[in-house]
């Protein structure tokens, strides 16, 4: 089985486009589609629906692909551990965080590993926490610096986040020292990242109630600006404040709401994963 083709079918799924997956493996437009039509010849169905706004799989391709992933990833191990037998370094790490505030963690210890393994890539990705962990899952990223989620092969815990109120300073709960949590339930409640599972998301999940949405964005800083507003209320993780936002009050919950942040690894790693696990175990910030 030719396994760069199966190479160039994820990289066009997770691109989305044949023409960024062309421009990021540095081969023709034309090439990818031939992969792909050779694959879909010898499997005897379509792998690909193609629109003008790009590609996405075929419901039979989404069943390959778990195989697929675990396939490539064997793949990457064999070839690791056949280099370090050679005593080379060599392969690609890939590292995910959902918090902007562990980015000069990464980098600083991404740059003190390559000095012992200059062979080995990094590669640094972002998204939030439930996107990281399926990444993680599907051996798209082998580290993620997340909050805890369900079925994390190796959880390596960093420390206890607490979820804060975001309220309007003339809000009359902006008065008090922590907000009861029953009261998120009633607010006009501005939500951030809609659509997507987020610890906010979680929270309410463990309310077992559903915010009173009344307006939504993809940007937190946005967030912050509708609070600002008087637009409604919200919440935030502490790790990720805006402390001194003009006309915002961050508040503790009545009881705390805490999400536990770590470090998820998957198991069964590539020698330069392994290797990555041992060099910052004994270096995980405080």
């Amino acid at each position: 089985m030719d396994t760069e083709r199966w190479q160039i079918l994820l990289k066009a799924i997770d691109r989305g486009s044949l023409r960024a997956a062309a421009d990021e493996m540095d081969v023709t437009v034309s090439g990818i589609s031939r992969s792909v039509a050779t694959l879909e010849k010898e499997l005897g169905f379509s792998l690909l629906y193609r629109a003008k706004s790009g590609v996405q799989p075929t419901e039979e391709c989404r069943q390959l692909l778990p195989a697929v992933r675990e396939l490539l990833f064997a793949q990457e191990r064999l070839e690791q551990t056949a280099a370090k037998v050679r005593g080379a370094d060599c392969g690609t790490i890939v590292i995910g965080t959902a918090y902007n505030c562990y980015y000069e963690w990464v980098t600083c210890m991404t740059a003190a590993f390559r000095t012992r393994h200059p062979g080995v890539a990094v590669k640094i990705v972002n998204g939030t926490s439930s996107e990281l962990a399926e990444m993680l899952l599907d051996h798209r990223t082998d580290f993620c610096l997340i909050s805890r989620r369900s079925a994390m092969p190796v959880w390596l815990p960093i420390r206890q986040d607490e979820l804060l109120v975001l309220l309007p300073k003339s809000h009359p709960l902006a008065a008090l020292d922590a907000v009861p949590v029953q009261r998120m339930k009633t607010e006009p409640f501005i939500e951030s990242y809609p659509g997507m599972e987020t610890d906010i998301t979680l929270l309410f999940d463990k309310l077992k109630t559903k915010p009173n949405t009344s307006y939504s964005t993809m940007d937190i800083t946005a967030t912050y600006a509708m609070v600002s507003a008087g637009l409604g209320i919200s919440v935030n993780n502490a790790i990720n404040h805006q402390h001194g936002y003009p006309g915002v009050v961050e508040c503790p919950m009545n009881p705390p709401q805490l999400m536990e942040i770590g470090l998820a690894c998957g198991e069964n790693l590539a020698p330069a994963a392994q290797a990555f696990l041992e060099f910052v175990k004994s270096r995980l910030p405080e």
